[in-house]
């Protein structure tokens, strides 16, 4: 499976279209203020509902981009987007092609977007001191794990951060067991095992110094198109 075109980070216009084989990849700062309230009586009941006041900061500014971002594609205001929710709890729009999904950790928030594909986006911080073997152990597949201590100890963190996005991004996208996910090993592409994922494209993206992303689509991609959020 080839490479997609990448492109650098952009602002962007008034209006964005998405076209198929083209996924938009959004980041957005978890420490800006958002400055108006976008959100829904039932979002805010949720955030109330987090007990923890940083979490609920975070749910408050993620879903708020994301209203923002999709406002840019459904040519409405951000609180005039209106979600439902799948068996899972994931949000998408009724009857609409743009199909999306949302991540963050520590202090960056990704969103990624096609157009009549399902998609699932993850966002991880690169913790130098995260413990990943016993995660491995427990997620992770034998020959996954075989693979994993094969590599060096320079690359086995980079290799686990890199393998553990790509099963949260495809199971955010398609559902399922995290430990039924199974990749590829090659180490420099992964690619997805066509028995467990015919159709899926998969792959990580680079977003922020010290974090690891990766994106799954329901379909080939051509080009990944980036936008930065008030940058």
């Amino acid at each position: 499976m080839s490479s997609p075109i990448l492109t650098s980070w952009q602002i962007p216009a008034d209006k964005l279209f998405l076209q198929a084989g083209i996924i938009h990849l959004w980041r957005f700062r978890l420490t800006e203020n958002v400055g108006e309230d976008f959100l829904s009586p039932e979002e805010w009941q949720r955030a109330r509902r987090l007990r923890v006041a940083e979490k609920a900061d975070v749910f408050i500014v993620a879903r708020s981009r994301l209203r923002q971002i999709l406002s840019y594609y459904l040519n409405i205001a951000p609180a005039g987007v209106e979600f439902l929710y799948n068996e899972n709890g994931k949000p998408y729009l009724d009857g609409h092609p743009v199909y999306f999904n949302l991540s963050h950790s520590g202090k960056w928030g990704v969103c990624a977007l096609s157009k009549n594909a399902d998609v699932g986006v993850d966002l991880e911080a690169s913790n130098p001191e995260l413990k990943f073997v016993p995660l491995a152990e427990r997620f992770f597949t034998k020959n996954e794990n075989l693979w994993l201590r094969s590599a060096s100890d320079l690359r086995r963190r980079r290799y686990f951060f890199r393998l553990w996005t790509r099963k949260e991004a495809w199971l955010k996208g398609k559902g399922g067991g995290f430990s039924e996910i199974n990749l590829g090993l090659n180490a420099e592409h992964l690619s997805v095992n066509s028995s467990m994922a015919d159709g899926w494209w998969l792959t990580n993206l680079p977003v922020a110094k010290g974090y690891v992303g990766a994106i799954a689509v329901a379909s080939e991609v051509k080009k990944v198109e980036r936008w930065s959020w008030g940058e």
